[in-house]
């Protein structure tokens, strides 16, 4: 059986240093400076940073796939070498991976690149792609062409630094589909693609 694409999708954030940095995009708060009262002074602005930009488009993402596809679509979310929900029906909603955000926190603007490599995250969204959901483990793991995408979200600074990413995602991909070819294991899944 051949899973479409779309039955299962991976989410990576990256939370390197420059997603800690405001994004300029300002947050309204400040009711009172509108209304042009004597005597008030304005609040100072607060702006996003590009982690909650980034973090508010994957939940818009998530909310209206969960609306048009309730079951059929799974969504997991991967920061760092983190994975913040699982294939189970039960995590499948933005309640589950906004509380495992909570825990995670946001980018700090002082952390090193090396401690938030975009690798790791890569990785673990194929090791991820890998784990059958359970509308999966219903079939023979032999017939089953398991697909999926993964969305990163991330800052590229150069087009070599993006195909690096692209042969991080490749490498992994070839290594796990190695590994499951020579396993007898049940639960372990090549990626057709």
């Amino acid at each position: 059986m051949t899973y479409p694409t779309e039955h299962k999708t991976v989410f990576v954030l990256d939370r390197g240093p420059l997603f800690g940095r405001p994004c300029n995009q300002s947050i309204e708060y400040d009711v009172l400076s509108k209304t042009k009262t004597p005597g008030i002074i304005p609040a100072a602005p607060i702006t996003k940073t590009m982690w909650t930009c980034n973090v508010e488009t994957m939940i818009e993402y998530m909310r209206i796939v969960f609306d048009i596809f309730p079951t059929s679509r799974l969504i997991r979310v991967v920061t760092g070498s983190e994975a913040l929900n699982s294939w189970a029906q039960k995590e499948q909603n933005t309640a589950q991976v906004m509380t495992g955000l909570g825990h995670v926190g946001p980018p700090l603007p002082s952390a090193k690149d090396d401690d938030y490599s975009m690798m790791h995250g890569l990785s673990k969204a194929i090791e991820i792609l890998c784990e059958p959901t359970d509308k999966q483990k219903e079939y023979d793991q032999e017939i089953l062409l398991n697909r999926g995408r993964i969305i990163c979200f991330t800052s590229a600074k150069s087009e070599a630094q993006v195909r690096m990413l692209e042969e991080c995602v490749c490498d992994a991909l070839n290594q796990h589909n190695k590994l499951a070819a020579e396993s007898d294991s049940q639960g372990l899944t090549g990626i057709n693609y």
